[in-house]
């Protein structure tokens, strides 16, 4: 049979129940407490709180026989605490230390029965009781709970205190317990959200958001964002279907556009040789140049949408050979522009690359042709190979004048070249092929203008390590 599961409290009820197990908790501290106490009353450790009270009485009825002469400090009980004054103190009002003849009362208690005073924390009382001979003496007491053992009361702190001080830290103990039980229940409610969030920041919409929450607050939280995830879901298919089919559409068209524009390529280069007119030659290479330039846009777009649709299958393959290739690619670009070409490889030696490759190849001459493009005559385009915190990182940089604001922020997206008065005719293809294949291989296109000037693109991979066979 299920187990059934239980109905959720409010956060409102939870705090109220754990004030409640914490004042119930710290009631029956106490009440171990003074069962403690009462055993240790019972066990002649320490006596009853009225015990200064009794030895006063006892003392009250064998003093008025006394005189100062004969007065005998063995026959009052060993609690008794008493100071002997002249004559001339009125009874029950205070006086000075000339007027004692003697006390077993130490520095500090004898003061306080000289002015009939308290120490903080307790009440005295006081007695005086007059001698045969008419010296006054006074006794002093409290209601507090002393060792029986005299031996013990000069020696040991003060037993009422130390207890109370017990019950203080018993009690501060019993409201730690009690809330580090009731924190680790928030600290589970919390982490069902925690693990919620985590699953909506990576984007696993199809993994369930937790439940079973305690809380109702916190279910209600965790169903808004199980629906808040459902509603992704969908939106994200719904999103991929459109566009699967923009892309499908795109690959398409530039399909059926081959076809009439090798229809023009061919009239055009027939014209071109069968003609005699000097005046129409002009007219057909500019036709050509425009074919030309319309074939080079298909080729990036369905070089895009083979990305974007089906990406190639990567494989281990030696970096050093990779880099040359690039390296006379760069050279290739910039030597038309007269611009400098460096490269910076610092790979170790024998390092594998983990890609498709052919992809791969791609996206980084599209940087070196995009740099190459905006880099002034005379000019410097860098080409840098490194690993950082377990990234590879290839970095194009170059002494232009950097990428516009609408390209760092835009940069990467299908048809987006940010300044028309840059875009020098291309349609934003090429970063936004290299953008693509760095997703496919789970990395970034990062872009960027330099502080001394120019713009810099890095494509940032994770490291892959072949595995032994």
């Amino acid at each position: 049979m299920a187990k059934r599961m239980k109905k959720p409290t409010t956060l409102q009820r939870f705090l109220f129940g754990y004030l409640l197990r914490t004042a119930l908790a710290c009631l029956a501290m106490a009440m171990l407490w003074f069962a403690l106490l009462l055993g240790l009353i019972s066990c002649g450790v320490v006596l009853p709180a009225y015990a200064g009270s009794d030895a006063t009485l006892q003392a009250m009825e064998k003093l008025p026989a006394m005189s100062a002469d004969h007065f005998d400090a063995a026959l009052l009980p060993d609690l008794c605490r008493w100071v002997l004054l002249d004559g001339s103190v009125t009874p029950g009002t205070a006086t000075d230390a000339g007027h004692v003849l003697a006390t077993n009362l130490s520095q500090g208690s004898l003061s306080l029965a000289l002015a009939l005073g308290s120490p903080l924390g307790y009440q005295q009382f006081y007695r005086d009781v007059p001698l045969i001979d008419g010296t006054l003496c006074r006794l002093q007491y409290d209601f507090s709970m002393p060792y029986a053992d005299p031996a013990l009361r000069g020696r040991l702190p003060d037993f009422q205190l130390c207890m109370t001080v017990f019950l203080a830290l018993l009690e501060v103990l019993v409201v730690f317990c009690t809330t580090r039980l009731t924190a680790r229940q928030l600290h589970r409610e919390t982490a069902r959200l925690t693990e919620a969030c985590r699953i909506l920041a990576d984007r696993d919409l199809s993994v369930p958001m937790p439940h079973g929450a305690a809380l109702r607050e916190y279910a209600q939280t965790l169903q808004t964002m199980e629906s808040l995830r459902q509603e992704l879901s969908e939106a994200l298919k719904t999103q991929w279907s459109l566009e699967q089919q923009r892309t499908q559409r795109l690959a398409a068209l530039a399909h059926d556009l081959k076809t009439p524009l090798t229809i023009i390529r061919g009239h055009a280069e027939l014209l071109d040789e069968e003609t005699a007119a000097p005046s129409q030659h002009p007219a057909l290479e500019a036709i050509l140049r425009s074919v030309d330039r319309a074939e080079g846009y298909l080729t990036d777009l369905r070089a895009a949408c083979r990305v974007e649709s089906a990406p190639g299958q990567a494989s281990f393959f030696p970096a050093a050979p990779f880099v040359e290739t690039l390296s006379e690619v760069g050279r290739a670009l910039c030597v038309p522009r007269h611009l400098q070409f460096c490269v910076e490889n610092h790979l170790p030696q024998g390092y594998m690359l983990y890609a498709q490759r052919q992809d791969f190849h791609r996206a980084v001459e599209n940087l070196l042709a995009n740099a190459a493009r905006f880099t002034p005559e005379a000019g410097r385009i860098t080409l840098c190979f490194a690993i950082q915190a377990q990234t590879l990182r290839i970095t194009v940089t170059d002494t232009g004048p950097g990428f516009p604001p609408e390209i760092l922020r835009y940069g990467g997206q299908m048809f987006h070249t940010g300044d028309t008065a840059r875009s020098d005719g291309h349609q934003g293809l090429g970063l936004y092929f290299a953008a693509r294949v760095a997703q496919s291989h789970g990395g970034t296109l990062q872009l960027s203008n330099l502080a001394v000037g120019g713009a810099c693109a890095t494509l940032a991979l994770p490291v892959c390590i072949p595995r032994d066979t």
